[in-house]
């Protein structure tokens, strides 16, 4: 039970982050974008089909299968809303899901049949998302953490990031020995087992994106050999407001306090990626790739912020003076080197009488392979040997499958659907959190030169977080823990794709 807590704190990444954790690594290697409206509409199942510009990333043997030169612009609308309880907040967003080009060289005369180049941006992921996050009475507070963490510290040795701000901020108070003036620990301002209401409001921002370079051949038609090169950028910006409130009238004399939190990530990585597709029969085709890890190189903010406001101006009972404390950190900077899982991805579509394409995909996340490396925070050298331990013993591989299928009307139209099922990548006692769930469905329009496709998918991911975990390994009695917050997060997206063949 202690382990669900621990997991449950590390996941909300609330009120007690220190540089990077392993969440990070899935934030940024779990990729739930398709690129364009036909690979979405169709559950991203193209590892062995090809012919698609936003297939490319999945499997770069899809670039041997353009028998045309190709360019295609994809945008798309995302509408991101989280349920917490009663709270139900929504952000939409308006971004650049694909854009990119194929120059195919191909010649019907010969057995290796030319050569084929593309360039593409491919939308990864999309970070923009609200939260809000209620507990009416709670009879633990985060100040009860932070001042078992403060132990039997001196008031200047605490850190400058979360126990010196709630020192300061008066918000932790020490308490000394009976008949000596030794330091024996810090008490919370709230009264013993006072309860209070909690409330967090998070608001993530950013985007992850890949350029990819990729060359493919096609021999006889049947085998298709593809590699590339990616390049990718994100940027994530995560702020967060945690407020506590006791009674009125409370006799700690607390109205409330804030405890704010910004943190941002601006990263760049690359990859490579190799792919195969063949097909035995006309009317199959089997497909495999394998995509080397990513090798981030990331600057890395973050800072904090206390802010109380008390009753009266004057507590007879210390002296204390000032309705208001505003204490806020020193900027965190740290510059660090991430390596995100490899992944393999296996793929099998059948051609029916060229009237219908059904396609099914299994991939592979090894996610315990991901490290962190090479830190450097200005005071030194940053190992991050605690973080990869974590990695390690909290994190998973996983089993991914995605299904589409494609009815084509007649000569023009087409009607397609998917499904795609990512897994989490956290062990057995948290193997439900952040499981992806995907619906996905759209149209499209091919006149030739001309093609136009639409696709509406729905997301839905579910887990349960808590805003502190402070888990004594010795004893329980020392024990706090916030209540949990159930959380569901849905996902409604429009995506438009236009192309032109040539």
């Amino acid at each position: 039970m202690k382990k669900i807590y621990i997991m449950l704190a590390i996941l909300c990444l609330a009120l007690a982050t220190q540089a990077q954790n392993f969440e990070d690594i899935v934030r940024f290697s779990a990729t739930p974008n398709n690129g364009t409206a036909r690979v979405s509409a169709m559950g991203g199942a193209f590892t062995a089909l090809g012919g698609d510009i936003s297939a490319i990333a999945i499997n770069p043997a899809s670039v041997g299968v353009f028998r045309k030169s190709e360019i295609s612009f994809t945008p798309f609308v995302n509408i991101a809303k989280t349920e917490a309880g009663s709270e139900n907040p929504a952000k939409s967003s308006f971004q650049l899901g694909d854009l990119g080009f194929v120059v195919s060289l191909y010649n019907p005369n010969f057995d290796w049949k030319g050569v084929s180049f593309s360039f593409n941006y491919n939308n990864l992921n999309n970070f923009n998302r609200k939260t809000r996050q209620v507990v009416g009475t709670s009879n633990t507070s985060f100040l009860d953490v932070l001042a078992l963490q403060s132990g039997t510290l001196e008031s200047d040795q605490l850190d400058g990031m979360l126990t010196g701000l709630a020192y300061d901020a008066y918000l932790i108070n020490p308490y000394y020995n009976e008949g000596d003036t030794t330091l024996a620990g810090y008490l919370a301002v709230f009264m013993e087992d006072e309860a209070v209401a909690q409330v967090k409001n998070i608001e993530e921002k950013g985007y992850q994106g890949e350029y990819t370079l990729s060359v493919g051949t096609n021999y006889k038609d049947k085998l298709y050999l593809g590699m590339s090169l990616g390049i990718q950028v994100l940027n994530y910006k995560k702020s967060s407001l945690y407020r506590e409130a006791p009674p009125e009238q409370s006799l700690s004399e607390v109205d409330f306090y804030d405890f704010e939190e910004y943190y941002k990530m601006n990263g760049v990585g690359t990859n490579l990626k190799f792919g195969l597709i063949y097909r035995p029969i006309p009317q199959i085709r089997l497909g495999a790739s394998i995509h080397t890890p990513t090798w981030y190189s990331f600057d890395y903010d973050w800072s904090t912020r206390f802010y109380a406001q008390y009753i009266t101006e004057f507590d007879d009972r210390n002296g204390r003076e000032g309705y208001t404390f505003d204490v806020p950190s020193y900027p965190y900077s740290i510059d660090c080197d991430m390596r995100s899982p490899w992944r393999a991805n296996l793929g099998i579509a059948t051609v029916l009488g060229q009237k219908a394409i059904l396609s099914a995909d299994y991939e592979f996340v090894k996610y315990p392979n991901a490290r962190f490396q090479h830190g450097e925070d200005g005071y030194g050298y940053y190992d991050f040997e605690a973080e990869n331990a974590d990695i390690e013993a909290y994190l998973r591989p996983t089993h991914n499958f995605r299904a589409g299928a494609e009815f084509r009307v007649n000569s023009i139209a087409s009607l397609r659907a998917g499904y795609s099922f990512r897994d989490s990548p956290y062990h057995e006692t948290n193997k439900k959190h952040n499981r992806l769930q995907a619906l996905s469905a759209g149209a499209g329009l091919n006149f030739g030169s001309f093609y136009c496709d639409a696709a509406y998918v729905y997301k839905v991911a579910k887990n349960e977080t808590v805003f502190y975990s402070y888990i004594d390994p010795n004893t329980e009695l020392n024990d706090v823990i916030a209540t949990p917050v159930s959380n569901k997060y849905i996902n409604h997206e429009i995506r438009l794709s236009l192309g032109i063949r040539f």
